[in-house]
């Protein structure tokens, strides 16, 4: 799976509230493909879109995600903490999203995010919606790559849906970075950007691992990336960065 340079972060992040549909219909008013968003799973076992465990960072509500409904979920405001013009933004279903990137033809780096001691029931829950969307719209298997950094919830991945691609996250390259992609079958690592390291990098990448960092919002530090071979970024200000990709290299 080749991925596009630029993976718009949770979204458009710097211009609407992370993880909601305004912010992934911004990036796509940008001309943007590709984006990436967070997965968890809510009290009654259904897939939704947020970052966070506790729910005050970005929502009017408060406690464990974990501990809430959908129902509960969606009557929350996930988006005044941002803007009063997003007032009224909900957590999205991740049945919702899925139907809004396949009648647009979007792309999706979903991060399985699951609260540890609930992988199984967060693999459940993406495995449901997923198969939904493929029955039910004009999903395709090539729109989704998951990637975690949890290599559990990477195994459960690759046993529900064995035909979709997987990248595992980290911060800093591990020496044995190789070893764990191959054990997890991934075709790719994510990585912090302020931790790349350069000969870590051509090896991978002789390998034939795809190479994403996070969280880019410097075009200058995006072209020097692309430079060094990483394949994308991921980025808070996705029209910020678009002309990176195209002068570098």
């Amino acid at each position: 799976m080749q991925t596009s340079s630029l993976i718009c972060h949770r979204g458009a992040s710097a211009m609407a509230p992370e993880n909601t549909l305004q912010a992934f219909e911004l990036a796509r008013q940008h001309g943007q493909r590709w984006l990436e968003m967070d997965v968890a799973v809510s009290a009654d076992g259904e897939a939704v879109i947020f970052h966070d465990e506790i729910l005050r960072r970005c929502t009017n509500g408060s406690g464990w995600l974990i501990r809430q409904s959908l129902a509960e979920l969606k009557a929350l405001d996930a988006g005044s903490w941002f803007s009063e013009q997003f007032t009224g933004a909900t957590i999205p279903a991740l049945t919702e999203v899925l139907d809004w990137a396949a009648r647009h033809h979007m792309f999706l780096n979903l991060e399985i995010k699951p609260v540890l001691g609930r992988e199984p029931e967060t693999a459940a829950a993406i495995h449901r919606a997923l198969e939904w969307a493929f029955e039910h719209t004009a999903l395709q298997a090539d729109q989704i790559l998951f990637s975690s950094f949890n290599p559990l919830s990477l195994q459960l991945a690759r046993e529900c849906h064995p035909g979709l691609q997987r990248a595992l996250l980290t911060e800093a390259i591990a020496v044995d970075a190789a070893a764990r992609l191959a054990a997890l079958q991934c075709e790719g690592l994510h990585f912090c950007a302020e931790l790349v390291d350069e000969v870590a990098v051509a090896e991978l990448k002789s390998l034939g691992y795809q190479l994403r960092c996070y969280t880019v919002n410097s075009a200058i530090q995006a072209e020097s990336l692309f430079n060094m071979g990483i394949d994308a970024v991921f980025s808070d200000y996705p029209a910020l960065l678009s002309g990176a990709s195209e002068t570098a290299r």
